[in-house]
């Protein structure tokens, strides 16, 4: 049985590219994979950031991953995006992966950490485009590479991603999805306050703290990441197998 094709959607202001450090074990270990970028990010910067055309963003790189089943994978912003499409209803979505995205933010709260993001760019040590030592120290070399080489989105894009992530409701969204769900979080994730909440709202749902990593694990701890990420994708497979045979529950 191959692999399953990926499709791997990135976090708030940065690109496709958040994925480079993942690409190669993925595809050694027999995914094709399909790193995306949102509006108002990466190659579609020129455009501005709305919910519905992300949505579709998504849902569009799933069905053209297809006729096989499909694995989605979402990082922070883009972690949220996907539970939301992959409630309304995705054809051959097999599994969900989440890092750095179990916190329902309210419209407060939203536009305190959408402030706190654009801050970044008046800390010593990072320009606004990223660049410069602090990037580098919280990430590395190889992953600061990582995140900016597609470039990095202006701060006004925060402003309506944030305002996307206030008018949804991420725990109704969960109650909908259908095929695995697993939030996998790096020990000092910030963005995991609610993740036994949202974890117990999927019908299949599974919650993964590993034992390394911020809110940027797959780019400053890529290689045991990696690791963990394909287990969590070769379980998910299994899983189905298993059903598809009336082995499962």
């Amino acid at each position: 049985m191959n692999a399953w094709p990926v499709v791997l959607v990135h976090g708030t202001r940065t690109s496709a590219t958040q994925w480079d450090r993942q690409l190669p074990s993925l595809r050694a270990a027999g995914h094709t994979s399909h790193a995306i970028d949102l509006p108002g990010h990466g190659t579609r910067r020129a455009e501005p950031f709305e919910l519905d055309t992300a949505i579709e963003a998504i849902a569009a790189a799933v069905r053209e991953a297809a006729p096989q089943r499909v694995h989605l994978i979402g990082s922070s912003l883009g972690g949220m995006l996907a539970i939301h499409a992959a409630a309304r209803g995705i054809d051959h979505l097999g599994s969900l992966t989440v890092c750095g995205g179990a916190v329902q933010p309210g419209r407060a709260s939203a536009r305190l950490y959408g402030r706190m993001i654009e801050l970044t760019d008046h800390l010593p040590g990072i320009s606004a485009e990223g660049r410069g030592p602090l990037l580098t120290w919280i990430l590395g070399p190889e992953g600061a590479r990582a995140y900016l080489r597609g470039g990095r989105a202006d701060a006004s894009v925060v402003r309506p991603t944030m305002e996307a992530l206030a008018s949804l409701d991420l725990l109704d969204d969960l109650r909908q999805i259908r095929v695995p769900v697993t939030f996998l979080h790096g020990r000092y994730d910030q963005l995991r306050m609610q993740e036994i909440e949202f974890s117990a709202a999927a019908p299949r749902g599974r919650l993964e703290v590993l034992p390394y990593g911020n809110h940027m694990v797959n780019l400053n701890r890529p290689h045991r990441f990696n690791a963990d990420l394909l287990r969590v994708l070769a379980r998910a497979e299994r899983d189905r197998g298993g059903r598809e045979e009336g082995l499962g529950p």
